[in-house]
């Protein structure tokens, strides 16, 4: 029988603020077990306040293999990370990190390569079309250099907190992608992508406007968990290609191994799926 947790066992950390969303703990150890690695990943609900007294805890856990970062934390995090790879320095924002051999905490950021090359994994073109990211915290500012480098035309940013739509718009611009802010309006754009917290609660509004939305539009949304969100179903409806968060997820799954430095092995959702329930 498998053995659940011991006193070898190392753990994978999620953390966020709410988590019970989150769906890396039973993926993780779902892989865990299909890779027979003695680890667990577990959600560990922590408010923006008490996030740098959190992270300064965790050095002192020896039996940390990692932590997983998600909303709100994903920007707050870079300042806790000690070293960062050049892609986490460039979007300042970090969704997952590691201690290194000497004690030091890297961060890295991974979401924009789970979200384009979930929409290149299945046949879907991204370059050349006018995109429109809705949200500029972690996700979105990753998804949103990504898609340039992936040779979007245009990257265009919108966010209830102008001046943070302005920032990113900014720094694009400096990295030499046509940029500006937007309203959230899928009008004149055939990429939109949600990169905010919009469409998790149930009475939540949708995201971006899709009046306009024309049917060759890709749409994606960051959500989890509704998996079809407000969003979504309105551009099904108008024909288009959707890629729900969960796409984005699973497009991670290797990249992080590879930066946790798990044992090799099957970090893939058809891994996880040949794991019976605990």
């Amino acid at each position: 029988m498998h053995k659940i947790v011991d006193g070898s066992t190392q753990i994978l950390g999620v953390v966020g603020d709410p988590i019970r969303q989150v769906r890396a703990p039973e993926v993780w150890s779902a892989l865990f077990r299909a890779n027979r690695f003695n680890a667990v990943c577990v959600p560990l609900h922590v408010t923006p306040a008490e996030l740098k007294t959190f992270l300064t805890g965790l050095r002192t856990i020896q039996n940390i293999a990692g932590l997983i970062v998600t909303i709100p934390h994903k920007l707050a995090a870079v300042h806790h990370a000690d070293i960062l790879t050049e892609r986490a320095r460039h979007v300042q924002s970090v969704n997952v990190m590691r201690r290194d051999e000497d004690g030091r905490w890297r961060g890295d950021i991974l979401d924009g390569i789970g979200f384009v090359k979930g929409l290149l994994s299945r046949g879907q073109r991204i370059e050349g079309r006018r995109a429109l990211v809705v949200g500029s915290g972690g996700a979105g500012t990753a998804i949103a250099f990504a898609i340039a480098e992936a040779k979007a035309s245009s990257v265009h940013v919108s966010d209830i907190a102008a001046d943070r739509a302005s920032d990113l718009a900014s720094r694009l611009e400096a990295a030499g992608i046509p940029s500006g802010t937007s309203a959230a309006s899928a009008r004149g754009y055939d990429l939109v992508v949600n990169a905010s917290p919009i469409g998790m609660k149930p009475d939540d509004p949708i995201s971006i406007d899709c009046t306009d939305l024309v049917r060759e539009a890709l749409v994606g949304d960051v959500v989890v968990h509704p998996q079809i969100t407000p969003l979504l179903a309105a551009a099904r409806e108008r024909g288009c290609y959707t890629q729900p968060g969960i796409v984005m997820m699973d497009n991670q799954l290797t990249a992080m191994r590879e930066f946790l430095r798990f044992p090799d092995g099957d970090y893939t959702p058809a891994a996880v799926a040949r794991v019976p329930a605990a």
